[in-house]
C-alpha cells in the first residue's frame, strides 16, 4: 500500500511537471510565432500614426512635469534600447539606439541606422538633409532629417511626420547617445 501511494505521488508529480513544462512550451511557442515587426514596418507604423497623435501606440502615462509629459509606447522599433512618446514643445516618439561611455562605439550604430532609415523612408518620398552637430567631439555625426513635401492643400492635422536622428553627449552622466525622433508634424 505504501508502495502504491509513493507510486501515485511520483506519478502525480510527474504529470504536474509535464503539464507545467507543456504550458511553458506553449507560451514560448506562441511568443516565438508572434511576428514582431521588422525595423521598417515599425518605423512606418509610427510614421503613419503620427498625424493621429500616436493614439494607436500611446500606452499608459509614465510621468509629467513642467517641461514634458511622457507615455509608454506599445510599439518598440527593433534596435531601440529605450523608447517612449513625449509631449514637449510638440509630440514625438523617441527611441535611443545606443548609450555608451565610449565615443568610438557610436560610429557603427550611427552609420547602421542612417542606412536603415534611408532604405525605409526615401522610397516613400522622404528627402534626407543634414544639420551640423554642435556637440564637442561629435562633429562627424551630423543630425539627419527626413521630411516629406506636403501637398499644398493639406491641413495641419494631416501633415506628414518628420524623422530625425542625432548623436549627443550628456556631460552630466558622461555618456554618448544616438537617438531617433519621429515627430507628429
Amino acid at each position: 500500500m505504501l508502495r502504491q501511494s509513493v507510486f501515485s505521488l511520483n506519478c502525480g508529480m510527474y504529470i504536474k511537471g509535464a503539464f507545467l513544462f507543456l504550458l511553458v512550451a506553449l507560451a514560448g511557442s506562441n511568443k516565438a510565432n508572434a511576428q514582431a515587426p521588422d525595423f521598417c514596418e515599425a518605423v512606418n507604423a509610427i510614421v503613419y500614426d503620427a498625424p493621429n497623435g500616436f493614439k494607436n501606440i500611446k500606452g499608459r502615462m509614465l510621468g509629467s512635469n513642467v517641461n514634458a509629459t511622457m507615455w509608454y509606447s506599445t510599439l518598440q522599433i527593433p534596435g531601440t534600447i529605450g523608447f517612449r512618446i513625449v509631449y514637449s514643445m510638440g509630440l514625438f516618439y523617441e527611441g535611443a539606439l545606443v548609450q555608451t561611455t565610449i565615443r568610438d562605439s557610436v560610429k557603427s550604430v550611427y552609420d547602421e541606422y542612417v542606412k536603415k532609415l534611408k532604405s525605409c523612408l526615401v522610397p516613400q518620398g522622404y528627402n534626407l538633409s543634414y544639420a551640423k552637430n554642435f556637440n564637442d567631439g561629435l562633429e562627424g555625426y551630423p543630425k539627419i532629417v527626413f521630411m516629406k513635401d506636403p501637398p499644398e492643400d493639406i491641413t495641419i492635422d494631416k501633415l506628414p511626420a518628420h524623422i530625425t536622428m542625432e548623436a549627443m553627449y550628456n556631460k552630466d552622466i558622461g555618456k554618448y547617445t544616438v537617438v531617433m525622433f519621429i515627430f507628429q508634424h
